[in-house]
């Protein structure tokens, strides 16, 4: 009588542990789905900004065609703020 609640045991171990390892995969893959998604965006709004930058000649990231300081670049939901020097400028999320 005694193998057969050892038996049951294991498998109930062996099923919480699979369960354990998909729960830990499942949170770790959720985790870097977001942070990539994120930097996807800036690398985005960095590309556009250096775009606007070379063609309006202004070689600043952060300054519009028209002169002014406010180069925002949108990205789905998200804003970006430019900054840096063509071409290294840099997109920041806004707040």
């Amino acid at each position: 009588m005694e193998r057969k609640g050892q038996g049951a045991l294991e498998y109930l171990l062996l099923i919480g542990g699979a369960v354990l390892i998909a729960v830990i995969v499942i949170t770790l893959l959720l985790g870097v789905g977001g942070s990539s998604e994120e930097q996807t965006g800036v690398s985005t709004a960095s590309s556009l900004c250096a775009q606007a930058a070379g063609l309006d000649g202004s070689k600043n990231c952060s300054i519009e065609a028209d002169g002014t300081t406010a180069r925002v670049v949108p990205i789905g939901n998200d804003n970006y703020d430019c900054s840096g020097a063509y071409p290294n400028c840099v997109g920041t999320l806004q707040p």
